[in-house]
């Protein structure tokens, strides 16, 4: 006799599909009549069909009811997901952006992104009580780097080609791709102070010159400057060998559209064995794939 099987596997392809399938049917409604944007809407769906509401997603169950096998998971997909789009938002930049216009950008990134981790931190440490200010930091450094997707929502469409100018939408691209990858020395240098200054060190020898030697060398020489040469290198060689590739009439027109994607997966996994900044190399290699 039929029977219904209710397995997470065909609950989670049933709600992903009649989501997907519904909002494509209203998208060009929601994104240019009301001005909603993906992100927004996922937000919202992933409430919804959550284990807060519907129930029809079951993270927990998925990682069997282990919350670190579900952290693990969760930053996994979240690589996966900013590789892709960073590789995109690369690609979209003009050739040598970042070269052109480095001195905008070194402001934002710079001076900007060092504000903007100061008043968050400011904020977190007057708002929440028996924090400290290295811990207030940290926290300040995991909200400072703008989202490249949600940033992504606001400099396309039709809201944006009438009220952003171009230069301003591709300046936003550029700086939400590059402050991602480059968040890292603003969570490290406060986890460094917290593991060998704080609390008297916390147990761990070293003092500031500890911390600050593996904030210089491994968090901005290890991390930052070498995924920004590896990203550079392999977008190079992966523009050289799809322009000979091409000249040669050796990819066909799927391979050829899917070829950014491909090569965010890569980035992510040789890069993410380096153990180097995976997301701050795909925008380097997106930006250095277009380059003429």
């Amino acid at each position: 006799m039929p029977t219904l099987d209710l397995s997470n596997f065909n609950i989670v392809c049933a709600t992903l599909g009649g989501f997907v399938t519904l909002f494509g049917l209203v998208s060009f409604l929601c994104k240019e009549k009301f001005y909603l944007s993906e992100a927004l809407i996922s937000t919202f769906a992933g409430v919804i069909f959550g284990p807060n509401a519907a129930n029809f997603i079951r993270p927990h169950e998925y990682s069997l009811g282990s919350e670190d096998t579900l952290n693990t998971i969760n930053l996994y997909f979240t690589r996966l997901v900013l590789g892709v789009q960073l590789v995109i938002a690369g690609v979209q930049l003009p050739s040598r952006y970042l070269q052109i216009e480095w001195k905008p950008l070194s402001l934002l990134l710079g001076p900007g992104m060092t504000g903007m981790w100061m008043a968050t931190s400011l904020l977190v440490w007057a708002m929440v009580p028996n924090f400290s200010f290295l811990q207030a930091l940290a926290v300040g450094a995991c909200v400072t780097p703008t989202d490249p997707v949600l940033s992504n929502s606001i400099v396309k469409g039709k809201f944006a080609d009438k009220n952003i100018p171009k230069e301003l939408a591709k300046l936003v691209i550029a700086e939400s791709g590059a402050n991602d990858g480059l968040g890292y020395p603003f969570l490290f240098l406060p986890l460094y102070l917290m593991k060998y200054v704080g609390d008297h060190g916390a147990g761990e020898p070293g003092g500031v010159g500890k911390a600050m030697g593996l904030w210089f060398g491994e968090t901005w020489g290890y991390t930052i400057f070498m995924s920004i040469a590896y990203g550079a290198t392999v977008g190079w060689i992966a523009k050289e060998l799809l322009h000979w590739a091409e000249e040669r009439r050796y990819v066909d027109r799927e391979s050829f559209l899917v070829f950014a994607i491909t090569l965010a997966l890569f980035i992510v996994g040789t890069d993410g064995m380096l153990g180097s900044d995976d997301v701050l190399a795909c925008f380097i290699a997106g930006n250095v794939f277009t380059w003429e």
